[in-house]
């Protein structure tokens, strides 16, 4: 499957010859530049200016920038970040990497500043259109190996727009030899409940023909769990949950979006852990024939939830949440009652910025912690 390169020009992440003119277009942006004020305060921003006109590659940026930059907010924001699989990818090809997505920015940019500090190289990164909200945005992730989904387009444009992206994904992994992450859903997971859309994984068989599972295998589809003990912006899923159920007309704003990614790198992560599973291609070439290629993808879909629910890490926080809602003590044994009490005055103190039915969504908010519990439960008794 040979392509023109030039077929993917709208979607695809900068090449390094285009590094010099985006960072010389970063670097007079008054919000780039109040970014890096925020993030590196005590470094002179001409000194820093100067070090980014200095880059000549995709792999110099992501090296000296991008990756110093997460190690700051992880220092900052997270208080254990851990990391197991490394093993289950190595580096003789490319692999599709689909993920739980629990933050716009973090969740790839953590396991490619992972794969960095093993001299590793980095995955290329799927994200909507939704969220290249300005110019200077669109620069900045398309220097970080970042390729755009489209989204919110005409209905009459979005069977285009999809076959270009599954072209551009097996470009990438089978001739480029180069791996991707993507969410395994569009947008973030609300309530916890992680589900692969059956639509996503048909989007990645659009651009060749034949039987649904050997095509998926073809892409060494390797599923990634991410945890957070505390979701960055768990009242912000709330809040737009509650308001799509009262308001059937509500629709987020670009600010929220832009409030979103900042609010996911700057509020506290407590632990997290990633967790890369092993490629899934023999077990996907096994599962049983279904009666036609929709049922075939949602079966495939389903069988990759349960490998992203066995690389659950689990906390007292996520315990707690499913005791509380169930009104028993399932899984007392797993937190103590300083734990319990921990918890709740955490989800007293997230309540206070609810308006409305205070209850109702103080029960949202448990159950994007409770969710992970009950899937990886599940998973467990039907295995």
């Amino acid at each position: 499957m040979k392509n023109n390169e030039t077929e993917f020009d709208l979607i695809r992440p900068f090449y390094d010859s285009e590094v010099r003119d985006a960072v010389e277009r970063l670097v007079v942006e008054p919000g780039f530049l109040k970014t890096l004020e925020y993030f590196f305060p005590t470094a002179p921003i001409d000194r820093t200016v100067q070090m980014l006109r200095s880059l000549r590659t995709v792999r110099e940026f992501q090296d000296k920038f991008i990756a110093v930059l997460v190690q700051a907010i992880t220092k900052k924001y997270i208080t254990e970040l851990t990391f197991t699989g490394l093993e289950n990818v190595p580096e003789d090809k490319g692999y599709l990497i689909v993920s739980n997505h629990r933050d716009i920015i973090l969740d790839s940019a953590l396991l490619n500043t992972y794969f960095l500090m093993h001299g590793r190289n980095t995955s290329e990164i799927a994200i909507g259109s939704n969220l290249l909200i300005l110019p200077w945005i669109t620069d900045l992730v398309k220097l970080n190996r970042t390729f755009v989904v489209k989204r919110n387009i005409p209905v009459k444009e979005q069977y285009d727009a999809s076959l270009l992206l599954s072209k551009y994904i097996r470009h990438t992994i089978l001739e480029k030899n180069t791996s991707i992450w993507i969410a395994q859903r569009e947008g973030r997971t609300k309530d916890g409940n992680d589900k692969t859309q059956g639509a996503l994984l048909k989007m990645f068989n659009m651009a060749v023909s034949g039987d649904v599972l050997p095509n998926l295998a073809q892409l060494n589809i390797v599923p990634m769990t991410i945890s957070y003990e505390y979701d960055p912006v768990d009242i912000y899923k709330v809040k737009e949950r509650y308001n799509k159920l009262v308001d059937k007309d509500f629709k987020k704003s670009k600010r929220d979006d832009v409030m979103g990614m900042r609010y996911g790198i700057t509020c506290n992560k407590g632990r997290v852990n990633i967790c890369l599973g092993k490629p899934i291609n023999a077990e996907l070439l096994n599962l049983p024939k279904a009666p036609n290629k929709n049922v075939q993808y949602d079966e495939a879909a389903r069988f990759i939830d349960t490998k992203i629910y066995d690389g659950y890490v689990l906390y007292p926080i996520n315990y707690v949440s499913a005791d509380i809602l169930a009104g028993n003590n399932t899984y007392s044994a797993h937190y103590t009652e300083a734990d319990k009490k921990a918890v709740v005055e955490y989800f007293d103190n997230q309540c206070k910025s609810f308006e409305g039915d205070v209850e109702l969504q103080r029960k949202m908010l448990m159950e994007i912690y409770a969710n992970p519990v009950i899937n990886y439960s599940t998973n467990i008794a039907t295995k």
